[in-house]
């Protein structure tokens, strides 16, 4: 069982084995402090501890440069040990490749067709999370 809070920008489900899964809402430009927001809410629920992110993006749904930035700078890896991203479409895959490849988040990030796939894969980094 999950548990899930809703926020302007997303919602996120807390799932089993360290996994939070932000879904952002349709037809958001997902902005640095939306990312803040979900990043706070997050180390609320896990008093501190770092998360395996699991990420969707819904339709019409895209993040700005700034908010790229943010979620892939160094200090975002004090909330997430690792990302995987589930890609929408071709579009959103050119954008996740920026995120991954300009960005260069400090932390293992995959893109996945799937949630089945990126939670299989999010299960093999819960090394990274410790005791």
């Amino acid at each position: 069982m999950s548990e899930e809070i809703r926020q302007e920008a997303c919602a996120i489900h807390f799932l089993d084995n360290d996994i939070v899964h932000v879904h952002f809402l349709d037809g958001r430009l997902v902005t640095p402090e939306d990312v803040q927001t979900m990043f706070d809410a997050v180390e609320e629920r896990r008093r501190g501890r770092k998360a395996l992110l699991m990420v969707s993006v819904g339709d019409k749904t895209t993040m700005t440069n700034e908010a790229r930035a943010y979620a892939s700078a160094p200090e975002s890896s004090r909330y997430i040990a690792a990302d995987a991203i589930i890609l929408r479409d071709f579009s959103h895959q050119l954008a996740a490749n920026v995120f991954v490849r300009y960005h260069k988040p400090g932390r293992p990030i995959q893109m996945f067709p799937d949630k089945e796939s990126a939670m299989s894969w999010l299960a093999e980094q819960h090394h990274l999370i410790g005791p």
